[in-house]
Parts: structure tokens; sequence; C-alpha cells
């Protein structure tokens, strides 16, 4: 079966969202409030980025200790 022109698309287009909520997660941001965001369910979000990928940064309160 042949691939429709769409399908690329929407590969390249699924492909960015995941890599916006990955850098939202990493920059602290709750992955309930992107989901809120996005009008989806949490477990999507979290689907959509397995916790193992998400490394978030340390604030700078966290530093100073």
């Amino acid at each position: 079966m042949a691939s429709k022109p769409g399908d690329a698309v929407a590969k390249e287009l699924d492909a960015i969202k995941r890599l916006l909520v990955l850098q939202l997660l990493t920059s602290g941001v709750q992955s309930s409030a992107i989901a809120r965001a996005l009008g989806v369910d949490n477990s999507v979000v979290s689907r959509l980025v397995p916790a193992r990928h998400v490394k978030k940064k340390k604030s700078k309160k966290n530093k100073a200790r």
C-alpha cells in the first residue's frame, strides 16, 4: 500500500511536537500544565516523551547548595 502525501507531513509534525514537549519538560514545566495546554490527558504527554528521556535542568537555587 502506497503512503499518502500527508503521511510524511504528519510524521514530521508529530516529531516536532515531541521535541517541543521534551523541551518544556526539561525546562521544568509540569506535564499536567502541558497536557492542559494541548487539551489532552496527562497520560498522553507521558506517552509522548517517556520519563527516562527527560533530564530536568537544575535550578539556580539547587546549584548554590
